[in-house]
């Protein structure tokens, strides 16, 4: 079930179009989610798929990172995304043999190399610099299969993530991150993009 402060979440999937496949993202055995939105999509395919689940433990800089924690954070925010993306290959390739597929990996603005001044959430940062060569890694691969894939920073959003001081309203976020869904194209394979397809810098 539900945990029942997502509320909104329940109401929502009351809607006979919306379907809600439970998933442990560090589950490597990926085959009973592959196979439940196999049999919801069927031979249409996948045409996107957004990886957004992640985890930022504390702020504690590199020497208060342990080995654990960082490892955590690789395995939630990089290694997973890999896994899930590799799972669905099959389906996004037979949706691309349809339309343009798209795979978007929720990054942030924290994982840019060149605009980090501090250490504050160093295994956050690493995890999200990392995810970002992926994405442009995956790109490279996926585009014969006429799929793209972006690393996108969503803003600063009002999350348990990104707590009460952000500036950014979920809902305000998610249509950012909609419309460069839908606007995204070829031209933009590989790119690390914030609102508007404006290019975020590594």
């Amino acid at each position: 079930g539900i945990n029942a402060e997502y509320g909104e979440l329940e109401e929502l999937l009351t809607d006979g179009g919306v379907h809600h496949v439970t998933f442990d993202v560090t589950n490597p055995d990926t085959g009973p989610m592959v196979e439940a939105v196999a049999g919801i999509v069927g031979d249409n395919g996948l045409n996107v798929l957004v990886n957004n689940a992640a985890i930022m433990r504390h702020g504690r800089g590199a020497f208060g990172c342990s080995r654990d924690e960082l490892m955590e954070t690789l395995d939630v925010n990089v290694t997973a995304v890999h896994s899930i993306t590799t799972a669905f290959h099959p389906l996004l390739k037979l949706g691309g043999a349809k339309m343009l597929g798209k795979v978007i990996n929720i990054s942030s603005e924290l994982g840019s190399i060149s605009n980090t001044h501090n250490s504050f959430t160093t295994a956050y940062r690493v995890s999200k610099a990392a995810l970002n060569m992926l994405s442009r890694c995956t790109a490279t691969d996926l585009i014969k299969d006429n799929v793209i894939c972006l690393a996108v920073h969503p803003g600063w959003v009002r999350t348990d993530l990104g707590g009460p001081n952000a500036p950014l309203s979920v809902e305000d976020s998610c249509r950012d991150v909609v419309d460069i869904i839908e606007r995204a194209g070829r031209e933009n394979n590989g790119m690390y993009v914030r609102k508007g397809l404006t290019p975020e810098p590594y």
